[in-house]
C-alpha cells in the first residue's frame, strides 16, 4: 500500500511572544500582511504549503518585531522588511533544513 502524502495547514492561530494572532487567507496581492492592532496575519490565497509557511514564518518576524518595541526604533518600512528577509533568506533556509534532518531521526 502506498504512503498518503501529508498535507499541512497553517493552524487556524498563532502564539507569537504570548500574543495570539488570528490567520486568515484572502484575495491579496501580497504574499501575506500583519496586522498588528487587529492581531491578524493574512495569507495570500492559492499559495503552496510551502509559500504559505515562508509567508507565515515572514510575518511572524514582522510581529515579533512589533511586539519586542524594535519596530518603533527603525528609521523606515524598508529597515524592517530588510531585516525580516534577512532571517528569511538566511537564517530560515538552515533552520529548515536542520529540522527536517532531526525529525528523520526521530
Amino acid at each position: 500500500m502506498a504512503k498518503r502524502k501529508r498535507i499541512y495547514k497553517l493552524p487556524p492561530k498563532i502564539l507569537v511572544g504570548g500574543m495570539e494572532f488570528k490567520i486568515i487567507f484572502k484575495d491579496t496581492e501580497d504574499y501575506g500582511e500583519m496586522h498588528f492592532d487587529e492581531k491578524v496575519i493574512y495569507i495570500r490565497k492559492g499559495l503552496t504549503e510551502e509559500q504559505q509557511l515562508d509567508t507565515l514564518i515572514h510575518e511572524v518576524h514582522h510581529a515579533a518585531l512589533s511586539i519586542s518595541g524594535v519596530s518603533h526604533i527603525l528609521d523606515d518600512d524598508n529597515t524592517e522588511e530588510a531585516l525580516v528577509r534577512l532571517v528569511e533568506h538566511m537564517v530560515m533556509p538552515i533552520v529548515k533544513k536542520e529540522y527536517k534532518k532531526f525529525i528523520q531521526t526521530q
